[in-house]
């Protein structure tokens, strides 16, 4: 290459100018990218942080009607309380029935007997008619 040939040559300056061009071309591409991906990251936090509310506020009313719920249940004393209240009647009804069924058996072994006793003693009486009626046919 000649030094007189100037028409494809490039002074140093304006390489030098042409190089740091370029670089503040790549260095302003970068920046571009890096402020993008910090602005993509600051709108994933925003939806994030969205979403954290819609589901907090989800739980929340969640939680709320357990509470509802959980206000509506028997306490674990009260419940004792009536189930005891409920095996003293059984008992006790459990006792009537029985004193009953018992006073029943008693009745009916009574009536058993003296109804016996009266188909026993009709019996009798039918007997001893048809004995006096016979007896007095001629033989």
């Amino acid at each position: 290459m000649n030094l007189n040939d100037q028409c494809n040559s490039v002074s140093l300056k304006e390489h030098l100018l042409a190089l740091m061009a370029v670089a503040r071309e790549s260095a302003d591409r970068e920046k571009t990218f890096i402020n993008l991906r910090f602005e993509l990251a600051e709108r994933a936090l925003e939806l994030d942080h969205v979403e954290m509310l819609r589901r907090l506020d989800l739980l929340n009313h969640a939680h709320e009607d357990a509470r509802q719920k959980e206000a509506s249940f028997v306490g674990r004393e009260v419940y004792e309380s009536q189930v005891k209240e409920h095996n003293k009647w059984r008992d006790e009804v459990n006792s009537a029935l029985s004193t009953r069924q018992g006073r029943t058996s008693v009745t009916s072994g009574l009536v058993g007997a003296v109804g016996g006793l009266a188909l026993s003693a009709l019996f009798g009486l039918i007997m001893f008619l048809a004995r006096a009626v016979f007896s007095n046919f001629p033989k």
